[in-house]
């Protein structure tokens, strides 16, 4: 399949649009299509938000990983750091390892958990979560961000990117997308105030929000939540 989603690599993100092309052809067929798209979805600027926040070294967790694509990213972008990619689909995270086999990333581990039971039981440097939480139980949530909290290390910073509830059409439009992606799925969805309440409640401080506007009908928002030195 001839891949036009990426062009003009001459320019000063020439490598990272080079990265994020090689990342997509290391998948095939219907999974190759579904690369492109979230690569559209989460694009380079919004990669480049995210990364600049997260540690260089030491254990970073993907969380909610699917096929691996983010965390292929963030584990080439960041060769000194442990990228472990977490996910509850086995099929997924199998093509992931495949994938990162074939691109010889070899700083990227996947491991099947189901994050409405999991909890992280060693230190780590950074963690993020990219649209992942609206599909978790707000309680089994919750517990996860205050088991993210305690074993984050002093300084350490979780990045959550998920949905605004407002625009109300905007998310509307995530929902109906939502649905058609997962059918089997129950969606919780909060406001960027109910998410900072409750992030505030599990200990992070300072937290910054971004409203990552687009030309996509998304309400994302992404929220920078330090863990005190």
């Amino acid at each position: 399949m001839k891949l036009t989603l990426l062009e003009n690599s001459s320019d000063a993100n020439g490598p990272k649009r080079d990265l994020i092309a090689r990342i997509i052809g290391a998948y095939s067929g219907v999974i190759q299509l579904y690369s492109i798209v979230r690569f559209r979805i989460i694009h380079l600027r919004f990669l480049e938000e995210m990364e600049q926040y997260l540690p260089e070294d030491g254990v970073i967790l993907d969380l909610g990983c699917g096929f691996g694509l983010f965390a292929l990213y963030m584990a080439a972008r960041k060769p000194r750091a442990r990228v472990i990619g977490l996910d509850i689909n086995s099929r997924r995270l199998n093509i992931a390892r495949a994938a990162a086999q074939k691109l010889q990333i070899t700083n990227v581990e996947f491991r099947q958990h189901d994050l409405n039971q999991w909890r992280p039981d060693t230190a780590i440097a950074g963690a993020y979560a990219l649209d992942v939480f609206h599909h978790i139980a707000v309680e089994s949530g919750n517990r996860l961000l205050n088991d993210l909290f305690a074993r984050l290390k002093s300084g350490g910073r979780f990045l959550l990117k998920d949905i605004d509830t407002r625009p109300r059409v905007m998310l509307w439009f995530t929902y109906w997308l939502d649905v058609l992606m997962s059918p089997r799925d129950q969606f919780h969805y909060r406001s960027a105030a109910a998410w900072q309440t409750q992030l505030r409640a599990s200990g992070f401080a300072p937290i910054y929000l971004h409203y990552l506007w687009d030309v996509l009908p998304y309400p994302h928002i992404l929220l920078i939540c330090d863990k005190p030195a």
